[in-house]
Formats: structure tokens, C-alpha cells, sequence
């Protein structure tokens, strides 16, 4: 499944995780939906 984060969401990112040498983020929003997301860390601060 894919999907977008729009502008003015807010996640946390819980921890990095390593999935077959690929890095993802276990993430987490304001309404306890937790999701893991690929993503270039250059965008992330």
C-alpha cells in the first residue's frame, strides 16, 4: 500500500528499522496510527 503525507501532518518517528538492508521508519501520529515508511533520510530532521 501507498500513501502520501500531506502538508501539516505531524508524525514521530519511533525508531529506524532495517528490513532486508532497506532503512525504514517506524512512525506514529497523533491518532495512535502507527505506520513503517521508506524514506530518503535527507528530508528527515
Amino acid at each position: 500500500m501507498a500513501e502520501y503525507v500531506d502538508t501539516g501532518e505531524e508524525f514521530t518517528i519511533d525508531e529506524k528499522v532495517n528490513v532486508d538492508g532497506s532503512l525504514r521508519f517506524k512512525i506514529h501520529n497523533s491518532k495512535g496510527e502507527t505506520y513503517y515508511i521508506t524514506i530518503n533520510e535527507t528530508y528527515v530532521w
